[in-house]
Order: C-alpha cells, then sequence, then structure tokens
C-alpha cells in the first residue's frame, strides 16, 4: 500500500505582511490569524476489501497560545460510498503549533478508481479560509489549497494512470468506445451490450443529457488505441451550441494523450502511447 501525499506549503501570507505598513497591528488577534486551509488534496492505493487509514492536514498561518479546534464536513461532492469511509467530527490545531492532523479510515468496498472523499471545513465568520497554499504532488505545483481537501482513490498501480473522460451531447444512449493493446486485444469497453455486438449506450447507465462518464485505467508502457462510436452517425453533434467531447489524460504527468468531439461520423480512432 502506498500512500502519496501532497504536501501544502504556505504561500500567500508573506504577500499580505509586506502590504502592511509599519504601523499596522499584526498581532496575534488581527485577521491574519484566523488564516487556515487544509491539505489540498492526496491519492490513496487501497484494494478491494482493504481499509486505509489516511492522514489529512489543516494548516494555520500563526499559531497561538491555546489549542484550536475546528469542525470538520463531508462535502456533497464525495463519490466513494458513505458506509465505506468514516471523518472525525473535528481537527485540533494544538496550542504552539500552525499545524494540525486528522484521521480518514477507508475501505475499499464497492471501489472505483477515481472515487473521491471530499473533507471540508465548517464555515465560520471568525474563520477566514480565503487564503491560499501552494500544493505539490510529485514535485509539479499543482494549484491552492482551501476549505476542502480531497482524498482520490485508486487501485495499486505499478506503470501509469490514465483518465478517459466523455462528456456526451444530447444523445449519451448513442455513444460506446473500445480500447485494444498493440495486439489488437481488447482490453475495456463500454456502452455496448453484454455480447460487446450492439451499442446501447450511456443513457440505459443512468448518464443524462450533457453529463460526463470518467474512468481511469492502469495502463503498462505500450500503444493503444481508442475507439469511439456513435450510433446514429453524426458523432458528439446535436447543434452548434450543443456538442460532446473526450479525452484522455496521464495522470502521472499531467500529459494529453487524445481528445476529440463534435461531429466524427460513425467512429473516431486514435492511436496513443504508454511511456
Amino acid at each position: 500500500m502506498k500512500l502519496k501525499k501532497s504536501i501544502a506549503y504556505f504561500a500567500s501570507l508573506t504577500l499580505a505582511f509586506s502590504m502592511l505598513s509599519c504601523e499596522e497591528d499584526i498581532s496575534a488577534d488581527s485577521q491574519t490569524a484566523n488564516y487556515v486551509g487544509l491539505e489540498n488534496y492526496q491519492t490513496v492505493e487501497l484494494s478491494d476489501g482493504q481499509t486505509v487509514v489516511a492522514e489529512g492536514k489543516i494548516l494555520a498561518s500563526e499559531a497561538t497560545g491555546s489549542d484550536r479546534i475546528f469542525n470538520l464536513v463531508v462535502d456533497a461532492s464525495t463519490t466513494h460510498g458513505a458506509a465505506n469511509f468514516t471523518v472525525p467530527a473535528t481537527v485540533t490545531i494544538p496550542a504552539g503549533s500552525k499545524e494540525g492532523k486528522y484521521n480518514v479510515t477507508i475501505i475499499g468496498n464497492s471501489l472505483v478508481d477515481g472515487n473521491k472523499i471530499v473533507v471540508g471545513l465548517e464555515p465560520s465568520n471568525n474563520l477566514n479560509q480565503t487564503t491560499f497554499y501552494g500544493s505539490y504532488s510529485n514535485g509539479v505545483l499543482s494549484g491552492v489549497g482551501s476549505s476542502k481537501s480531497t482524498f482520490n482513490l485508486y487501485r495499486p498501480c505499478a506503470s501509469v494512470r490514465a483518465r478517459l473522460s466523455i462528456k456526451f451531447d444530447n444523445y449519451p444512449e448513442e455513444t460506446a468506445w473500445e480500447l485494444y493493446d498493440s495486439s489488437d486485444n481488447l482490453i475495456d469497453s463500454g456502452g455496448f451490450n453484454a455480447a460487446g455486438t450492439a451499442i446501447t449506450g450511456y443513457a440505459a447507465l443512468g448518464f443524462a443529457d450533457r453529463s460526463t462518464f470518467s474512468v481511469v485505467k492502469c495502463l503498462a508502457p505500450g500503444t493503444y488505441t481508442f475507439v469511439i462510436y456513435d450510433d446514429y452517425g453524426d458523432g458528439m453533434y446535436t447543434s452548434s451550441t450543443i456538442s460532446g467531447e473526450y479525452k484522455m489524460n496521464n495522470l502521472n504527468n499531467g500529459a494529453a494523450l487524445f481528445s476529440g468531439g463534435g461531429n466524427f461520423g460513425a467512429f473516431s480512432e486514435h492511436e496513443f502511447v504508454i511511456e
């Protein structure tokens, strides 16, 4: 089991201080002392049925002389089943510290690669959550922290994780796809009947018009071919203002592997390489 944590760094406090004049009060009871933020995100690897305890962090701009307790909430954007994880009600930043820790217990039941648990800070009038923290993952600056922290869940992968995303037009029932390896072996597909002989599309799977389907695959180095189909023969095109699109990205380095959309006819094919 691996646990790759993004490391959150405090970034904007220096800028804020540089804008204060020498006469301005920057004591512990000033607004700067209320800047807090959660570690932006981390990747948690676990197998089906496995239980993992992931550590989250809360960071503050200033230390104080007493313990500070903050309420945690589970955000509605969470996609992992509620029965398969627990989040503590509070997190404490100890006296004299700028950092607090909390544990999220995660069970790999009904596990889907790319599922997430989003933990948030309960809003408070006395809590300034607008400060920004630079956040790093695998040495790459990836954005800013906020009042929410995301635990991204994946099965162990010794190779490359790649995410396929398909944003449908007004006819998700017409879309299907296949993924082949370099020997033309079918390694995955979606939107077909059980026999793989007819397109059943994604409306039957509960996807609404203009919704997005996403799946993460663990791919070994090699050459692959992705084929997307449209049962009606006009691609993912409804009108000049409503058009579907699709793409696959290498999650290890963020590189785009292929993309497309619009009116591609009955099918569109893309070859890409995992290195």
